[in-house]
Formats: structure tokens, C-alpha cells, sequence
């Protein structure tokens, strides 16, 4: 991603209503970027095959394939068909393979600045529900992801929300959010959320966010500090309480954000809030 510019989208689908969600918003986002949208489609191999190192099905030639053949050609004739009234599409790629990895690989090798697709979270039990792809690859993409569990066709991304722990003033890696706020003229919140057991004083918890903002030269931002006795439901309040459009999360294991991304809780944010949810790698 140059210059803070989203260039090229990633859009998975099965061809149901999550890559029409998805559509939706990589839509609206390629329209303000010029951003070229690619889709994916991948036929689950066989059980027990063998995948390359991008993810495909290695056919040994002893087995019969008819099956999953028979499959991947019915997806790519849903593909021609489901792309004939999205005119922002660029490429469109079908292939058998292993779900999680074909996607992370394809979207490495083609440089895509965003990820986005639909899902479920915990409201459905479906192959883009919990424990599955979505979930996956929001945890192990290198790049961005934007994860939606609705139509918003009419999302305005006016207020986009990042939530953080900002126990330390030190430039990281905010491209995709610089990039979303240039396009739509967004204004940037950041928030805190509070525990009952937290040390730092919330005059101490505004002068360390301050100091985040100015180490990674945040601009039209404000700061706010939410109290609650969950960071998921903290999260959830204020998103509603403000109408929020996008809610961002940065995810790795340990370090600047460790207490608040450590774990389940990114997981727990995209699973259960119907927000739409930007989350984007911190390593």
C-alpha cells in the first residue's frame, strides 16, 4: 500500500449473501480509491489430499477428481454469472484447494491492500460462521480484513473507531487507516476502554493517547475513555451509543497492545458485534 492508497480488494465468496455484503462495501470503497476488486471462489478438496504451498489440490493420479472437478466448473460458472452486474471487478479466480491457505496465498502473491468479506460470526451456523474461514484468516492475514455481517450499502464510514490499550507512543503500521480516513474524510475516535481494575488514571490514560496520536501523526482524531467491566461489551456500548460505522482492531499476540488483543478478544469482536469490523496486522 503507497502513498496511504488502497489499490486492489479481495473479495472471498461462496456466491451467498456474505460476498454480496462484501460487494457492497468494496464497492463503495473502490469508488472513492479506484481500488481494483478481485474475487475469489475455492472448491473444498477432497478429505485427506495434498495441498501446494499456494494452497491448491495436488492430484495424485490414482484417484478419481470427477467429483470435485464437476465442482469447481459450477463455480466458475457462478462466478461469470454472479459478476456480470459488478462492473468494479477486475479478475476473478476459482480453483480447488484448502479454503483458509489459497485465499491468505493468492492474496499475498497479487499484493491486495484489504481484504473483505462477509460473515455469520456467532449468529449462524454456516461455512463462513465461527471456527471457520472468516474467523481464520481475520486471525492470520498478513494484510488487513474487513469482516461485515450485513448489507451496508449505505455505510458512510464518516466515524471510524480504533480501540487500543495505548500503553506506549510509538509509530506502528496505521496505513489502512490513514488511507480509509483520506478517502471518506472520516473522522478518527479513539478509544479506550476502562477496566474496574485499572491502574492508570484516565488523565494518565489521555495523555498516553495523545501521545499515541502524535507518534503516529493522527489527524482530525478525539480521544475517548469508556468504563465498563468488559472490553467486548465496552466496545459494543460506545458503538452503538455513537452510531459508529467501523470499528478497528489491531491483532498480534503481545507487545503495544497486548492486554486488549491478546487472546480472544479481536476474535470475540468480530464474532459477536454486528459492526462492521476492520482489523489489521500489528507485527
Amino acid at each position: 500500500m503507497e502513498n496511504n492508497l488502497i489499490n486492489s480488494l479481495l473479495i472471498p465468496t461462496d456466491f451467498g449473501e456474505l460476498g454480496d455484503y462484501a460487494y457492497s462495501i468494496a464497492a463503495r470503497i473502490s469508488a472513492k480509491s479506484g481500488a481494483a476488486i478481485e474475487v475469489i471462489s475455492v472448491v473444498t478438496g477432497p478429505p485427506g489430499a495434498f495441498y501446494s504451498k499456494t494452497g491448491e489440490l495436488l492430484k495424485d493420479e490414482g484417484n478419481d477428481y470427477a467429483e470435485w472437478d464437476s465442482a469447481l466448473a459450477a463455480a466458475q460458472e457462478k462466478m461469470k454469472q454472479w459478476v456480470k452486474d459488478k462492473p468494479e471487478v477486475t479478475d476473478t479466480f476459482c480453483t480447488i484447494g484448502n479454503i483458509d491457505q489459497t485465499i491468505l496465498q493468492y492474496a499475498t502473491n497479487h499484493q491486495i491492500d484489504l481484504i473483505v468479506m462477509g460473515t455469520h460470526g456467532l449468529f449462524h451456523n454456516s461455512i463462513w460462521g465461527p471456527f471457520s474461514h472468516a474467523e481464520f484468516i481475520t486471525n492470520h492475514s498478513p494484510i488487513p480484513v474487513l469482516t461485515l455481517k450485513c448489507d451496508r450499502t449505505d455505510l458512510k464510514l464518516d466515524e471510524l473507531l480504533l480501540v487500543s490499550d495505548f500503553l506506549e507512543a510509538k509509530p506502528i503500521n496505521l496505513s489502512i487507516i490513514k488511507s480509509l480516513q483520506a478517502l471518506h474524510g472520516s473522522k478518527l475516535l479513539l478509544l479506550k476502554i476502562k477496566l474496574a481494575d485499572a491502574r492508570r488514571t484516565e488523565a494518565q490514560i489521555t495523555a498516553d493517547m495523545h501521545a499515541f496520536a502524535q507518534a503516529n501523526r493522527l489527524q482530525n482524531y478525539e480521544v475517548h475513555i469508556y468504563p465498563d467491566q468488559l472490553v467486548e461489551a465496552g466496545i459494543g456500548k460506545f458503538a452503538a451509543e455513537k452510531d459508529i460505522d467501523l470499528i478497528m482492531l489491531g491483532t498480534h499476540q503481545a507487545g503495544t497492545f497486548s492486554k486488549l488483543f491478546r487472546g480472544s478478544i479481536s476474535k470475540d469482536v468480530v464474532n459477536h458485534l454486528y459492526h462492521p469490523i476492520l482489523t489489521f496486522p500489528l507485527d
